[in-house]
């Protein structure tokens, strides 16, 4: 009889361990990422008593229950509801992933699911804690650089940046109809041209040069590029084509000016690679660049500056006391120009068309749409994040919106893994696998996941609790009864 006040009385004291565990899931029911939790029962047993029945060959088992424990509690890890915020760094993740976050301080990594993010006055990106959201560092293509995880910084200004590469853009289309000019070319003559673009450049302080591209053509599939700007304010146009990477020059009005060659291809209308690359020798280069050739023709370097019309030595100053040209990661090492006109994947061996040519022939109006990667100093204007793929992107006056960084996901094969810290935090002992947002761990901006907890279920798990509760409590009193009465028999 004594066995039923010690089950009674776990059995109470797992309904109340129910009681607090339901309590708290309703105390979190709007707690941002917050995952419900439920406790795990298991029945203790004290004693088993077997018999065997030798002549029916069949085994009896008396069991004798010692009542219940809690043996743990699970987290449940259903995503809760999506509410948008309107909050450009509210970020809710679609999937089973969590944000990676450093500690400042100790450098400790935690993980969670509440994404309300905001821009610290140093620029990282942190939560209501202080703790680092952490990423991929991205370059202006929005390509992953290096694998590390790095804190996600936004930069507050960004550096002026000096033009050092130019490029087409498609379509862009060169018009095989047009008629070749009979004249030497000069500027200021609009009949000893087909075709002039003009686009702003930048030197590395910032500051802005016009630069003038000219289309000639010579014959069928043969055109001359011409590239003058005024960059050091002597009143002479220099050639950013230097000496030593033009494939040739026209002179007019004592002037010299360079140019570099497009040769086309007849049947398809792109560049024909072998035939150019003849045609501009050095200044033609192949850089392979992850599973692609890049082409692109070198129009000035450090050693070999631009040339001035006129015949005067130049230098890469500019008239306000800057430097032209940089690097372009990935495909040039000495600070100079470049002019980007093609790509193709590295398996291609067909050397006679650059597959994807930035500028084609056809007969067709003109379209030329080129592009360049300088810029004005910057002050950031805004931040937001890319939903999907999780590209934090910043915004800057100088008109530029630049991707910096992808938000990483952690996944764990088994969320139990994870240890609730307090603060919507968790901790694990074990390494995760961790992604670039995207794929099946998709980043939401705007918006924040809310708690999973469902009250109305809830409710029902605290009356069962209770009644559970109150069934244990009269198991006792019924006990007692009893050992009432067997005293009583004696009296």
């Amino acid at each position: 009889m004594l066995r039923s006040f010690f089950n009674a009385v776990t059995g109470m004291d797992a309904s109340r361990f129910w009681i607090d565990v339901t309590s708290d899931n309703i105390s979190n029911v709007n707690t941002v990422g917050f995952k419900a939790h439920r406790p795990l029962f298991q029945d203790v047993i004290s004693s088993v008593t077997i018999g065997l029945n030798v002549v029916t060959g069949t085994i009896k088992s008396t069991t004798y229950g010692a009542g219940v424990i809690v043996d743990s509690t699970q987290k449940l890890w259903n995503i809760g509801n999506f509410k948008q915020t309107g909050v450009n760094t509210d970020l809710a993740i679609q999937g089973r992933g969590l944000f990676i976050l450093e500690d400042p301080i100790t450098g400790a990594r935690y993980y969670t699911r509440d994404g309300e993010f905001r821009l610290s006055r140093d620029g990282y990106m942190v939560t209501s804690g202080g703790f680092y959201l952490q990423g991929f560092k991205l370059n202006e293509k929005g390509e992953v650089v290096g694998t590390g995880l790095e804190n996600i910084h936004v930069e507050q200004q960004l550096q002026p940046r000096p033009t050092g590469q130019m490029s087409y853009l498609q379509p862009t289309n060169l018009n095989a109809d047009a008629i070749p000019p009979t004249t030497a070319f000069d500027p200021t003559n609009t009949t000893s041209y087909n075709y002039k673009y003009t686009l702003t450049i930048y030197d590395s302080l910032g500051n802005e040069y016009q630069a003038d591209v000219y289309f000639k053509k010579v014959s069928a599939n043969e055109w001359r590029v011409f590239v003058l700007s005024d960059y050091d304010g002597d009143g002479n146009l220099e050639n950013l084509i230097s000496d030593s990477y033009r494939a040739g020059s026209e002179t007019s009005g004592g002037n010299t000016y360079n140019y570099q060659t497009l040769i086309f291809d007849p049947a398809t209308g792109k560049i024909d690679q072998s035939a150019t690359q003849t045609a501009n020798g050095t200044a033609f280069n192949i850089v392979p660049v992850g599973n692609k050739n890049y082409f692109f023709l070198q129009m000035f370097d450090s050693g070999n500056p631009p040339s001035d019309v006129t015949g005067a030595a130049q230098t890469l100053n500019t008239t306000s006391g800057g430097t032209l040209g940089s690097v372009v990661e990935g495909l040039t090492t000495t600070p100079g120009m470049i002019f980007t006109i093609g790509d193709e994947p590295t398996s291609d061996t067909n050397a006679n068309l650059i597959q994807n040519s930035y500028v084609n022939q056809y007969a067709s109006d003109f379209v030329i749409t080129l592009e360049q990667n300088g810029y004005a100093k910057g002050d950031l204007v805004d931040v937001y994040v890319l939903s999907e793929d999780g590209s934090v992107v910043g915004v800057y006056s100088n008109g530029k919106s630049l991707p910096l960084y992808r938000v990483a996901v952690a996944v764990f094969t088994d969320p139990e893994e994870l240890t609730k810290k307090g603060a919507n935090l968790y901790t694990s002992i074990t390494t995760p696998t961790v992604l670039l947002a995207g794929g099946s761990e998709k980043v939401r901006s705007g918006m924040l996941e809310m708690s999973n907890v469902d009250i109305a279920k809830e409710f029902i798990n605290l009356i069962t609790a209770q009644r559970a509760y109150q069934a244990n409590a009269r198991v006792i009193t019924t006990a007692n009864t009893i050992l009432d009465e067997t005293v009583n028999i004696v009296r």
